[in-house]
């Protein structure tokens, strides 16, 4: 990544790093500490209460707000076609390393002031990080999408996001890969009857004949249900019975 940054820098009319790139008059600041959920939203100023919820009506699931710098510019990294470099992805604004209380456990947020197009990446383990002067560069794990780049009028305010960046993904690789579990079928009690809104369950006649043989089997009115809805769905046993239907009408 390092490589390919190097060789491809950010352009407009001249090297970033001598301020080529506009002042754009706004200045930006990292929050002092992480903002907290909803539990300690009382000990939040106005301002960062207003700011979090902000972020909540979006995704009810952010808890806390890791750091926020008040603007960035978002570019992506074009790679292909005849003149590869730097482009513009038209988004600028705030932006937020957010804390989730789901999956993903992390997101980088760059808050759009023009549209709704925002930039949202998750925070995974196989990001790339790297900078330059007024420059923060990551690569994300989907090798389609472009490598991004956040430019920041302040350099000590982009060595400040950037740290923070750094420290979560240390937090997001030492935790342990999350099991993917599949969802399991759900057998239906013996006696309960099935809800009118769902499709016959023909899993619990699936399972039962598959199932390790039992010293006693249970026999009741919503198992028979359950296996003749479960024969009245196989092709195969209803040609059975019209054929055979068919060779006693022929006898007659």
């Amino acid at each position: 990544l390092k490589c390919l940054l190097l060789a491809t820098p950010l352009r407009r009319s001249a090297s970033p790093c001598r301020g080529s790139l506009p002042i754009v008059g706004r200045s930006s600041r990292e929050l002092p500490f992480a903002m907290a959920g909803p539990a300690h939203q009382q000990n939040l100023l106005p301002r960062q209460t207003e700011m979090l919820q902000s972020l909540q009506q979006n995704d009810p699931l952010i808890d806390q707000v890791v750091v926020y710098s008040k603007f960035v510019v978002a570019y992506l990294l074009q790679q292909d076609g005849a003149n590869p470099g730097w482009r513009k992805a038209n988004i600028e604004g705030p932006v937020y390393v957010v804390r989730r209380r789901g999956t993903p456990r992390f997101q980088l947020l760059v808050k759009n002031q023009f549209s709704t197009n925002d930039l949202l990446d998750d925070l995974h383990p196989d990001w790339e990080l790297d900078c330059q002067k007024n420059y923060v560069f990551y690569k994300v794990e989907d090798p389609s999408k472009r490598i991004r780049g956040l430019w920041f009028h302040d350099d000590n305010e982009r060595q400040r996001i950037e740290g923070v960046i750094e420290k979560t993904l240390k937090e997001v690789r030492s935790q342990p890969a999350e099991p993917q579990t599949e969802p399991q079928p759900q057998v239906m009690p013996a006696g309960k009857a099935e809800p009118d809104n769902q499709a016959p369950d023909t899993y619990s006649y699936q399972q039962s004949a598959t199932a390790a043989p039992q010293d006693s089997i249970m026999i009741n009115t919503n198992s028979v249900k359950l296996a003749l809805r479960a024969l009245a769905d196989d092709d195969t046993f209803v040609n059975m019975v019209m054929q055979k239907l068919k060779d006693n009408a022929a006898r007659t």
